[in-house]
């Protein structure tokens, strides 16, 4: 980085502690967007775009995101210079630690659903979607038998410990949703190293996406390299 060119970073709120660690002590100016946005993709281009020229107006020079794919929603984001970011079709692979070992745990563990600090602390693991959103819609047994049937296919909930937020608690939220969900527990441990990667370098291109300024990033650049 150059001297006097603060780094910009806009990323989802899932990744916030993973990502804040990672650049604690460094000049990166963060911009962080709901999580919400994931249930409504068309809407993330343009929450991003407004979240780069926030962070270019607090004075930042370089630019990445923390953001994957995530349903074509970053499709179509350019920025005028230097863009970084993972070449993750989600934020599971950069919480695991590599897009590489996503697919290394997809193939190993098929059926199974990941658990983070940033997705509990967004109440977004099953139990308590159906806590929150669904049961004060249609009720309570509506609710679990409704994502009893959305989780057929799943055999394991799987807490990715990446040493940060509040890990006892995250495992036994996870160990609470496999109870009541009848599903095999597990645990990974991961880490903020892919974070540091992507705050510091080096992008090498099986893990990222480094574009010039005025590209428009496009779902093809997710599937060149697995």
């Amino acid at each position: 980085m150059k001297e006097g060119k603060l780094l910009g970073i806009v990323a989802c709120d899932v990744i916030r502690k993973e990502l804040e660690a990672a650049a604690a002590n460094r000049d990166v100016l963060l911009h962080f967007l709901p999580y919400s946005l994931h249930s409504t993709p068309s809407e993330m281009g343009n929450r991003i775009k407004e979240g780069i020229a926030a962070v270019k107006a607090m004075g930042a020079g370089p630019l990445a995101l923390g953001y994957g794919l995530c349903s074509n929603g970053v499709v179509g984001v350019e920025n005028d210079g230097p863009l970084v970011m993972p070449r993750c079709h989600d934020c599971i692979g950069m919480l695991l630690g590599s897009p590489k070992r996503y697919f290394e745990m997809f193939r190993q563990f098929p059926g199974t659903y990941f658990l983070t600090d940033g997705w509990i602390r967004n109440q977004a693991d099953p139990l308590s979607s159906v806590e929150i959103k669904y049961t004060p819609r249609i009720g309570e047994k509506k609710a679990f038998r409704g994502m009893s049937l959305e989780l057929a296919n799943y055999k394991t909930f799987c807490f990715v410990n990446t040493g940060v937020g509040n890990l006892e608690s995250i495992k036994a939220r996870t160990k609470e949703n496999c109870r009541i969900f009848g599903k095999e527990y597990l645990e990974v441990d991961s880490g903020i190293e892919y974070f540091r990667a992507l705050v510091d370098g080096p992008h090498g291109e099986e893990e990222f996406i480094s574009l010039s300024g005025g590209q428009k990033i496009i779902s093809d650049y997710f599937y060149n390299i697995i």
